[in-house]
């Protein structure tokens, strides 16, 4: 099929890619370059054809050409962005995502949606009964979080609120005019061609600043816990909700590492510390807005059709190596 890759230059859009045209797909890349280092990211896929261009603009939008199916990763990304820009944010991560479920509307196309864990507010999972390790929260009655409807409540972030607007109209887009849309609420993604910074990417930020002996700033104590799913494993997914979109079409998933392949950042810090032989630096700052303590994705409904491969230690080590090229 041919696909259509909007931010297709960032992290996971690339990786995507990638695993589409490895695999026989026809690709185009729709990105505005904007994001720092994802030039890079194009090298990975020259097979690709590349539009320059915002998803906020029809005309480039319509530059893209026909095509079969849209993985919908352009986004700002980051909480701290739209806290100091939220006119921006809501431009980008709803009203962009407004114009590509129009487009796909005009050609009658599928949409794989990237959405978030942070379209549930931090007081409903903040809500959810925790116990304090040495190293790590950990919830005390669950190991993941299921998909709930349940969204409303605070705060979310603008961040928040912009994705879900998204995610929501994906689902009406399904529900009113029969478009074929899949929302996936993702996690912590990792991986390589990540060019990670401290709003956005927080693995690859601590490799990259342990590398480079930065010190590394954590909002709050580091013993906040997250699921982390390795890019290409993501990517793994996102082929098969477009190959079998019969049978994905108007789902709504939490996408994540699940349990086994959570780790808190203190934990993160310390693999990193084995791994390079060397004290890291860290300077504890108050916790920031809508911040989940624990974060983890409940994946047991995906399970029966896909799971992760790829366990965090092998998945940072493998960071590593990669970072190390880029910076030699």
């Amino acid at each position: 099929m041919k696909v259509l890759v909007t931010g297709g230059a960032g992290f996971i859009g690339s990786t995507v890619a990638r695993r589409l045209l490895d695999h026989g797909h026809e690709v185009v890349v729709l990105d505005n370059l904007r994001r720092k280092g994802v030039v890079r990211n194009l090298d990975r896929i020259p097979e690709a054809k590349f539009v320059l261009g915002d998803i906020r603009r029809e005309a480039d939008l319509n530059r893209c050409g026909k095509v079969d199916a849209i993985v919908h990763c352009a986004a700002n990304p980051g909480v701290p962005f739209s806290l100091s820009n939220p006119s921006e944010d809501f431009s980008i991560n709803a009203g962009g995502t407004l114009k590509v479920l129009e487009f796909a509307r005009k050609l009658d196309c599928s949409v794989i949606y990237c959405s978030t864990n942070k379209v549930y507010p931090a007081d409903l999972i903040n809500s959810i009964p925790l116990k304090e390790k040495a190293t790590r929260y950990e919830w005390s009655e669950i190991k993941g979080f299921q998909q709930t409807s349940m969204v409303g409540g605070r705060p979310h972030s603008p961040y928040g609120v912009s994705k879900l607007v998204g995610d929501l109209y994906c689902q009406e887009y399904f529900s009113v005019y029969g478009l074929p849309t899949v929302v996936n609420r993702m996690s912590c993604i990792y991986g390589t061609h990540q060019y990670g910074v401290e709003e956005q990417g927080w693995v690859a930020h601590f490799v990259f600043s342990a590398l480079k002996n930065q010190t590394i700033r954590i909002f709050g104590d580091g013993k906040q816990v997250r699921d982390m799913l390795w890019g290409e494993d993501l990517a793994e997914l996102f082929e098969l909700e477009l190959e079998k979109i019969n049978k994905f079409k108007g789902s709504v998933w939490n996408v994540g590492g699940g349990y086994e392949n959570s780790m808190s950042l203190l934990e993160c810090i310390d693999f990193l510390e084995k791994a390079l032989n060397k004290k890291i630096s860290v300077n504890f700052l108050p916790w920031r807005v809508a911040d989940h303590k624990v974060y983890i994705s409940d994946i047991g409904d995906l399970k029966k059709y896909w799971k992760p491969k790829t366990n965090p230690k092998e998945g940072i080590n493998r960071l590593i190596k990669w970072a190390k090229e880029v910076l030699k």
